[in-house]
């Protein structure tokens, strides 16, 4: 069976790309020849195309029984979304179904973003929520859309935050858990929203078997983890790991625009939405770097280490079913090939 990976080349596609070379004929798909490089490298054989491109996604998809879509675009600039990178991101979705084959399935990579204010209480439940998040739903309902219409099979996977031995957020925890002592601003059997790509792996070959309903699926590790789950996993030089639940306010502060915001955060979306990207990216940064600051701030010890979580909700259902449990799989899980 073969399967076609659109943005074969970004952390998790790569990634994906070995785990599933064993289980399936993989097809990764990139955008240029320095994309395939790396992957060429390592036996896998690369289609450069660009699927926002009708024949580009005409020549490179019509002999695929899957079709992942990994791929996302953003303004490269600011990394928010603009006209432009809407227009290519739902080309890409329109062409990954119009010129897929037609027994195809279709997987569509979402992100708990997508939730928005049922996962993340500091946004706004008013018409205006933020871009990335409108970007995601509106690209699920594209997609189940245009599959809807070829009538072909169709998951949308609503990601949580993914690890991996080679993704950025496993390479970090790693590097806190080399220090004496961590702590983590969070509680400690608070359900975590991570994912771990043999889970994701997992899921990819379960929407694959055709007893499996198509539809909308909350993806995270099975079952859920929490992040004392999560810091125990990785904690293998036994670093002193301290939860607490409370973050510090931030403190002497004369500027009068972040008063405002941190106060009024989720009321002042529909102003903040009207502003230019970078400006709106700015006081997002200026948010959360005010909060680790101030909780580093708040440690006495200057050998530990203290990080800030995210707030999320455990992210909501519904769920694929028949998974394998994930600390199962990362028994088994090795890359030696980035090693």
């Amino acid at each position: 069976m073969k399967l076609a990976f659109i943005g074969a080349n970004g952390k998790i596609g790569t990634e994906l790309c070995f785990l599933l070379k064993d289980e399936v004929d993989i097809i990764p798909i990139v955008r240029n020849k320095l994309g395939a490089v790396f992957l060429n490298h390592n036996g896998f054989k690369c289609r450069i195309a660009d699927i926002s491109q009708e024949n580009d996604a005409k020549e490179s998809l019509n002999d695929a029984d899957v079709v992942v879509i990994s791929s996302y675009a953003a303004d490269p600039f600011s990394g928010s979304e603009t006209l432009a990178s809407r227009k290519i991101n739902e080309d890409l979705v329109k062409n990954s179904v119009r010129f897929a084959n037609e027994k195809a399935t279709v997987i569509y990579f979402s992100s708990i973003r997508a939730f928005s204010h049922n996962v993340d209480n500091t946004t706004s439940r008013f018409w205006s929520y933020p871009s990335y998040d409108k970007e995601k739903q509106h690209l699920e309902r594209l997609v189940f859309s245009e599959c809807k219409n070829r009538n072909i099979r169709c998951f949308a996977l609503r990601l949580g935050h993914v690890l991996g031995d080679h993704q950025p957020f496993t390479k970090q925890i790693k590097k806190f858990l080399s220090t004496k002592k961590v702590v983590v601003r969070a509680s400690p059997e608070r359900k975590s929203n991570v994912l771990h790509t043999v889970t994701l792996k997992d899921v990819i070959l379960r929407c694959m078997q055709p007893e499996v309903n198509p539809g909308l699926y909350s993806v995270v590790n099975n079952p859920q983890w929490t992040w004392k789950c999560l810091f125990e996993y990785y904690n293998s030089q036994k670093t002193q790991i301290e939860f607490k639940p409370d973050i510090p306010s931030p403190k002497n502060t004369n500027d009068i625009l972040w008063k405002i915001l941190k106060s009024f955060k989720k009321y002042l979306v529909p102003f903040r939405y009207y502003l230019p990207s970078k400006f709106d990216t700015s006081f997002e940064r200026k948010l959360i770097m005010k909060r680790i600051h101030s909780a580093i701030s708040a440690l006495n010890d200057e050998e530990s280490i203290s990080l800030v979580w995210s707030g999320y909700e455990p992210i909501p259902g519904p769920f694929l079913p028949g998974l394998e449990e994930t600390s199962k799989l990362l028994k088994t899980y090795s890359l030696n090939v980035f090693n």
